[in-house]
């Protein structure tokens, strides 16, 4: 079960949001493409060329309510919504998607109860911003607010996890390093970037590979994303992914830094992800 939109406005979880606070650079990550970083981190870069680009003035909620379940509660809704769209604002305001050109950006926020390995329950969001080439020309292509989108083409993914157990369980997910009390992760040559209370214990020079079931095992349990005093760690996985072959070329440094898949890049590096951590604690 969804809920409309129209419900959750009726249900008073749309209020107005506050103002937004200016963009908080975050300490570099030794990953990122240096070609991408010098096109995205100049004093003042230009959106890029191309039709200005249709995108999300504001994230669409969808709730999935389990059928024969206990529901999930409104509060609990609620809470994971406001603290999901700091993460919409910080990656909103960054060079790359701001006044975007050529691209077009929508933004979900998906809330449900989460399958654990023990069954035990665990509701989890997922805010996720979904970059598409806008292709002017294409009769495809239609125009929105003023703006420009082609919504047959296919996107690039940016998600935002409040809880990623599901990825830990369920994907094969690599360990890079530790940096700026962010862990770096992969899956495949996808860039990821875990921030939490409590980082994985990982030591790079062990003679066995990190591996990510021990920890799925401890997030199966952690709620303290939406029950405010819960034990738990507040984790959160901030992951980027397009097609393979673009995943190759982002991480080697061949891609454009104009591509959608590039600049939702540029701006999971460039966002301070513990102080949007910190920030989305603080809601209450």
């Amino acid at each position: 079960m969804k809920f409309s939109f129209l419900k959750l406005a009726l249900l008073g979880l749309f209020a107005v949001a506050p103002a937004i606070p200016a963009a908080h650079a975050a300490a570099g990550d030794s990953r990122a493409p240096k070609k991408l970083m010098e096109r995205w981190t100049t004093e003042a870069p230009t959106p890029g060329t191309g039709l200005p680009g249709w995108y999300s003035r504001a994230p669409d909620v969808h709730v999935h309510q389990p059928r024969n379940l206990a529901k999930i509660p409104i509060a609990e809704i609620d809470l994971l919504r406001r603290r999901a769209m700091v993460a919409f604002n910080a990656l909103m305001q960054q060079p790359s998607l701001r006044d975007v050109r050529g691209t077009s950006l929508h933004a979900d926020i998906n809330i449900s109860v989460v399958p654990t390995l023990d069954g035990v329950r665990l509701v989890g969001a997922t805010f996720t911003l979904r970059a598409k080439s806008v292709i002017e020309g294409d009769p495809d292509t239609i125009q929105r607010d003023g703006r420009y989108l082609t919504p047959s083409e296919e996107g690039a993914v940016l998600s935002v996890f409040l809880n990623p157990y599901d990825t830990m369980a369920r994907r094969q997910v690599q360990a890079e390093g530790v940096q700026h009390r962010r862990f770096q992760v992969r899956t495949g040559s996808a860039f990821g970037v875990y921030v939490a209370d409590r980082l994985p214990e990982y030591d790079p020079n062990s003679e066995y590979a990190w591996g990510p079931r021990p920890l799925a095992l401890k997030l199966q349990h952690d709620r303290s994303w939406y029950q405010p005093g819960a034990a738990g760690v507040h984790p959160l996985l901030v992951h980027m992914s397009s097609y393979s072959h673009e995943n190759d070329d982002l991480r080697s440094d061949r891609l454009s830094p104009e591509r959608p898949a590039a600049r939702l890049a540029a701006a999971m590096f460039m966002t301070d992800w513990e102080d949007v951590q910190r920030r989305m604690k603080e809601i209450n």
